[in-house]
């Protein structure tokens, strides 16, 4: 919360301040799942998240890739295969998942 009772858009992640709509670099994002850094590189290499890369080759990631490893996180607990993970999470808008198509998604 920003001094003058306003709530911030700003976010510091080890000395570096992110805005809301910046992308988020590998290490946060697998900080913020809970998951490693090298389950992440795996999960993009199955195509099941995806990355933009930065000048010097960094892995950025958009937030709403949180609720895509949270989804997937959920999923192989209930036993499904990373395949079906994977086609699951293909019946997904590209331009970004509303609340309604993950509820679609996780009601099938």
């Amino acid at each position: 919360m920003a001094t003058d009772g306003t709530i911030s858009t700003q976010l510091e992640v080890k000395g570096q301040f992110l805005t809301i709509d910046q992308e988020l670099p590998i290490g946060v994002v697998a900080t913020r799942a809970g998951v490693s850094v090298s389950a992440l590189r795996f999960y993009e290499d199955r195509g099941l998240v995806a990355s933009t890369r930065s000048g010097g080759g960094h892995r950025h990631y958009s937030r709403g890739v949180l609720r895509r490893l949270a989804f997937i996180q959920v999923a192989q607990r209930v036993g499904l295969s990373l395949d079906d993970i994977g086609l699951a999470l293909a019946s997904l808008p590209e331009e970004g998942p509303t609340a309604k198509d993950w509820a679609v998604l996780s009601a099938s």
